[in-house]
């Protein structure tokens, strides 16, 4: 298994080289795509991982791919298949999609909730968002109903938690940790 810091190298030097050839969009997608393939299909992996296809075979593969593909890309699937480490692109790609979002002022964010958000609920909640982060927010709803009510927001590595079970657990520390007093 591939370190992240090293997918985290792979995805910055891509990055570096996207922008400088101003395809940052078009090899965002297609290693998106290259990268769903790969996850869904076990014959690409093992394709590229098996001892038995040479290496020429494998070259030979990716070449017959190099017009379709933008020129980052078609480098970094080299590089990879160089290195015997074609079998990590999946986790590059995660890494080079992050890095990318960054650069493009995007954020992801996650908010769930106990019933499904109404999209006016989510336009509201996007925009509150952008404006606290002053980026653009790619939000992901999810249902939880364990939370009873309220909402929690996932954001950058910080958690908003305005859900009502979390307020009523709160409420419940308080009321054990009050002492009643005897009667009379």
């Amino acid at each position: 298994m591939i370190s992240v810091t090293l997918a985290r190298r792979y995805a910055r030097a891509l990055l570096n080289l996207a922008t400088r050839q101003n395809e940052v969009e078009r090899t965002q997608a297609e290693l998106r795509d290259l990268a769903a393939v790969f996850a869904r299909t076990p014959t690409a992996r093992k394709f590229f991982e098996s001892p038995n296809i040479s290496r020429a075979e494998k070259v030979s593969f990716l070449e017959a791919r190099e017009a379709k593909l933008a020129r980052p890309v078609y480098g970094l699937l080299h590089v990879l298949l160089k290195r015997r480490r074609l079998d990590h692109l999946v986790t590059i790609a995660s890494e080079f999609e992050k890095m990318a979002e960054e650069s493009q002022g995007i954020t992801r964010a996650t908010v769930r909730t106990a019933v499904a958000l109404t999209d006016l609920q989510t336009d509201i909640l996007t925009k509150a968002l952008e404006r606290r982060t002053g980026d653009r927010v790619l939000l992901t709803r999810e249902i939880e109903p364990a939370l009873l009510g309220g909402v929690v927001v996932s954001l950058d590595h910080k958690v908003i938690d305005g859900s009502l079970a979390t307020e009523l657990w709160r409420i419940r520390q308080r009321l054990l940790q009050t002492r009643v007093h005897g009667r009379g």
